[in-house]
């Protein structure tokens, strides 16, 4: 029989309308490797594929693998054969890894990255290392993700452990999502590590002591890890306000300090696509990589070039962090590939000498661009569809050159993907679907909680995904979650849902979740079930309805701020609840209108947009009827005050305020006047003894304990403005302690008096005793969020006249970390 070359069409059977190996009509549209015809099954040809040469039986490529015999395929399970009666089956199209293609200059800087953060310093004992950032950029679909996980082999060969965390367009109200995925995946490797685990375990409480805790609320596996308190309880959450922040920054990174680097293996934490991050994320990466203290840390992250202005909020961290010369930054930038490394990839993909794939190369890079995951995906859809094709009578791939040239592939790879997802099952594309609107990945637990719904016509989609993940559409990772094998797909994947129909189909799976959701679920993913009820809240009508995703909002934003310190997000939840609401909510659900505002306000003035905060507040007071109603918002408008550098505005708004709780203090005073309060408080402390004091009740006075709260806050500020005026304040204070019970704020106005014991009256060891008392009061009402402040003035101004400054140095040192 006749047959043509590359670019010529021959007269096999390749699948099309032929019959035989040996024969057939000439006309079909198939193209054979350049120079190599194709032998029939008793021929000695290796068939135009770069492997090992025949040994003169029939032979087929084994899933894009090397030649083998019958034999030794019918072993490997893949039917072969020419036997009479033999199934013979083609194998399958694998395309290699994409980070092995034109990517040698980039893995180099990547390996470099790595070696230049852990080689060890001056002494060379290994224990010196410094931190390093190697930051990867380009399009969407280069193999940025693939070449970083090329690289982890090597790192882990090396003794490094490899981490990582993804950023999602669609979880920005998810706070710090990524890190807390990778941190979460750090401590249960290190709770995995049997060798060293109790080494862990005393490290971490070396370091942080039981304040390991308040992490743990955020990182659960850091909880099978830490050592317990001696009384079993964990530390309180961390603290609210705009210290959140940076609490949250020094246990992460005491948290590293205290389990990497050193005598400890090196860190990889990998951060994938960085153009999503939120500020809080990008703050405590910079934290990390800039930690003088903090040695054995590789920090990668990946960002698509093109979707970051260079005024956006990661380049602006990005820039900083060059510039600040405190840690070795990496600058890889991934192009498209180009002819040869498309040409290298196919001919390894077909196993087909490069010179024969050219052709074909060339117009998957036409059609492409060279972009590396179009490529993949292009290449699958052209075997899906035949135009390239294993030939089992000629036991070669082959290809329709001008089939491909003409094919219509849209104007990006979405596109393409779209299409080959709608050729999918209808259960599995709705199962995909509803995935997409999650984002790039969906815990089990909510797919279950759908599945759980009777009235769905699809009544598994956890089955159906099964079909996903066989395709190579999405992965199912280690913690049960499904994810996309890339952001591409999930794109595509909603694509299916009509941008029209999307508030509709969010706001159908919000309202499945609502109703299939027990209690502890809904609090596991309140996140999941706000974002998509307010993606379709234009659509609610009923008023129950409405007033309850506002509730849900506001229940999403509390969780967000005590138990991530995510203030971005939390404001996001908390306005979208605010808008939700109607003016007769104001009569009708006044708490909660509230909640709402006062909510709101104290996250801008922990973020610092005091014009917006003061909006709010004004809402507040304005609504308010009651001196009760209005105390919230006060206590914003004071805090907001002082930190504006208004100091006296603020002391002056908190006299205000304390008159109307009937506790007034006096605009005016005098020497007498503070002798006098000293003295009075005296005489009350002469009939106490530290135990008594101790043992007092709780305050329970409301008003009290809100006049305790406004005073607390402004002794520091009266301390600076006023001081002659100090121990009036403070005094009043300890005197609503003694005849009302105790309180949080009590323990620090005993250090306050612990001081004027010291330096106002002489009297050092009643100045030291009020000191352990303070801290004593601390403990028992777990007031950790004034550790620092109570611990500078115990240890800082108190201690120093009576115990060695030794002594002192490490609760100081304590306190200032903390604060």
């Amino acid at each position: 029989a006749e047959r043509r070359t590359s670019g010529m069409n021959l007269s096999s059977s390749c699948g099309g309308s032929g019959s035989s190996s040996g024969g057939g009509s000439a006309g079909g549209p198939f193209h054979t490797p350049l120079g190599l015809e194709p032998a029939a099954p008793s021929s000695s040809s290796s068939g135009g594929v770069p492997s090992a040469p025949s040994s003169g039986g029939s032979q087929v490529i084994i899933h894009g693998g090397p030649i083998c015999p019958p034999s030794a395929a019918a072993a490997a399970g893949v039917g072969v054969g020419v036997g009479v009666g033999i199934k013979v089956e083609a194998p399958r199209l694998v395309i290699p890894p994409l980070s092995l293609y034109g990517r040698e200059e980039e893995m180099s800087a990547l390996l470099g990255a790595f070696d230049r953060a852990f080689a060890p310093a001056g002494d060379n004992s290994g224990n010196n290392n410094s931190n390093g950032v190697a930051l990867i950029s380009g399009y969407s679909g280069t193999g940025k993700s693939s070449l970083v996980l090329k690289a982890r082999a090597e790192y882990v060969a090396r003794g490094a452990r490899f981490v990582s965390g993804k950023f999602d367009a669609m979880r920005q109200v998810q706070p710090l999502s990524a890190i807390v995925s990778a941190l979460n995946d750090y401590c249960g490797l290190l709770g995995n590590d049997a060798l060293r685990i109790d080494r862990y375990r005393e490290a971490i409480k070396t370091c942080m002591g039981t304040e390991g805790w308040a992490l743990a609320d955020l990182i659960p596996n850091l909880g099978t890890i830490l050592p317990r308190a001696s009384d079993g309880r964990a530390s309180s959450a961390l603290v609210s306000g705009k210290d959140a922040q940076r609490r949250l920054e020094f246990l992460v990174q005491m948290l590293f300090r205290a389990t990497c680097g050193g005598p400890y293996p090196p860190v990889v934490l990998f951060l994938d696509d960085l153009q999503w991050a939120n500020e809080q994320s990008l703050k405590l990466m910079t934290a990390l990589a800039t930690d003088s203290r903090l040695t054995g840390l590789l920090i990668i992250g990946c960002y698509r070039a093109n979707e970051v202005g260079p005024e956006s909020t990661l380049m602006r961290y990005i820039d900083n962090l060059q510039r600040s010369g405190s840690v070795a930054v990496t600058s890889i930038h991934l192009d498209n590939l180009g002819l040869e490394s498309v040409n290298a990839l196919i001919s390894d993909a077909i196993r087909t000498f490069p010179r024969a794939t050219r052709p074909l190369a060339r117009a998957v890079l036409n059609k492409t661009g060279g972009n590396a995951f179009f490529i993949k995906q292009l290449l699958h859809s052209l075997h899906d569809e035949g135009l390239l094709r294993y030939s089992l009578p000629a036991r070669r791939w082959e290809w329709d050159l001008d089939g491909v040239r003409s094919r219509e592939i849209g104007a990006d790879v979405v596109q393409l993907m779209t299409t080959k997802l709608l050729r999918l099952a209808p259960e599995v594309h709705e199962s995909l679907r509803i995935v997409a609107a999650f984002g790039s990945h969906c815990q089990e637990g909510v797919l279950r909680i759908i599945d759980s719904d009777p009235s769905r016509s699809v009544k598994s989609a956890i089955a159906a995904l099964d079909a996903a993940i066989a395709e190579g559409l999405m992965v199912k990772d280690g913690d049960g979650s499904y994810r996309f094998s890339h952001d591409q797909i999930q794109r595509a994947a909603l694509l299916l849902v009509a941008e029209s129909d999307r508030p509709a189909f969010h706001l159908k799976i919000g309202r499945l979740l609502c109703k299939q959701s027990t209690e502890e679920e809904m609090e596991s993913y309140i996140f999941v079930v706000v974002d998509q009820l307010h993606r379709g809240s234009a659509l609610i009508t009923d008023d129950l309805e409405r007033t309850n995703l506002c509730r849900l909002s506001l229940m999403a934003g509390e969780v967000a701020s005590s138990a991530m310190s995510a203030f971005l997000p939390t404001l996001a939840f908390l306005k979208a609840g605010l808008g939700l609401l109607v003016e007769e909510d104001w009569e009708a659900h006044r708490q909660l209108c509230f909640q709402l505002f006062n909510s709101c306000a104290e996250t801008e003035f922990t973020l610092g947009e005091f014009d917006s905060m003061k909006v709010h507040v004004d809402e507040v007071l304005r609504r308010a009827r009651t001196l009760e109603e209005k105390l919230r918002a006060y206590f914003t408008l004071v805090q907001s005050l002082a930190v504006q550098d208004c100091a006296n505005d603020a002391i002056n708004m908190a006299f205000i305020v304390l008159s109307q709780l009937g506790e007034p203090l006096p605009n005016m005073w005098s020497e007498a006047m503070v002798k006098m309060e000293i003295t009075e408080t005296e005489s009350l402390l002469s009939q106490e003894t530290e135990d008594s004091l101790l043992a007092k009740k709780t305050m329970i006075d409301e008003g009290k304990q809100n006049a305790m709260m406004f005073m607390g806050l402004i002794v520091p500020y009266v301390f600076s403005q006023m001081k002659p005026f100090f121990p009036v304040v403070v005094c009043r204070m300890v005197r609503l302690s003694i005849l009302h019970g105790v309180c949080r704020d009590s323990a620090y106005c005993f250090a306050c008096y612990g001081i004027i014991s010291c330096r106002v009256l002489g009297k050092y060891y009643e100045g030291y005793r009020m000191g352990k008392l303070a801290l004593s009061i601390m403990d028992k009402f777990e007031a950790t969020d004034q550790l620092a402040r109570i611990s500078v003035a115990v240890y800082g101004l108190i201690s120093t006249w009576t115990e060695p400054i030794q002594v002192c140095f490490p609760h100081l040192k304590r306190a200032i970390d903390i604060g």
